[in-house]
């Protein structure tokens, strides 16, 4: 049963803004780490179990483990938000942004599921929604599989040039590993 990518990017977008605004009413820079490195971890775990469930036509709960290679799939995709992340920390601390530029950045952490989750679901593919794309954190394209052909499609949002390339290339074939 395929996911709602709205859902999977609504449920840490709460977490985050929970963590945003604890922050702003005086927590700590420590505890909004904290439970920012906790949304990106839970969200980003989310999509790829997500993802591993519809490839392998398996409920999201029969995915009790994952092998060490998924592990480390998972926590390279983590660590790149993470570097993302002390960047963020790094301006919100040297008072570069304005509490609504910061609460508008914060929630875009939410985006990357989607990357994480066509990553996981069609492996070996050249580029995945929100990497490599102008529109970043906000792509809203997806994969589309047609027999063993991969479509890019984009939704009815507005698209940076890199995303309208990719889908004038369309057909894809996955890439031998």
């Amino acid at each position: 049963m395929p996911v709602s990518l709205d859902t999977l990017r609504a449920q840490p977008r709460e977490l985050i803004q929970e963590a945003f605004d604890a922050h702003v009413n005086g927590g700590s820079a420590g505890a909004f780490r904290r439970d920012m490195t906790q949304a990106i971890r839970r969200s980003q775990t989310a999509a790829y179990i997500a993802a591993t469930a519809e490839r392998l036509k398996v409920s999201p709960r029969a995915i009790t483990n994952l092998s060490r290679v998924e592990q480390k799939e998972l926590n390279a995709r983590i660590a790149a938000q993470l570097k993302y992340l002390d960047g963020f920390l790094a301006d919100l601390k040297q008072g570069k942004l304005t509490m609504r530029e910061a609460n508008a950045r914060a929630l875009l952490y939410a985006g990357p599921t989607r990357g994480t989750y066509f990553a996981t679901l069609y492996q070996g593919l050249p580029f995945y929604p929100t990497e490599g794309c102008e529109c970043m954190a906000n792509c809203k394209c997806r994969w589309e599989q047609q027999g063993a052909s991969f479509y890019w499609r984009m939704s009815a949002a507005e698209h940076c040039p890199t995303c309208e390339k990719r889908e004038s290339g369309n057909p894809y074939q996955v890439e031998a590993a």
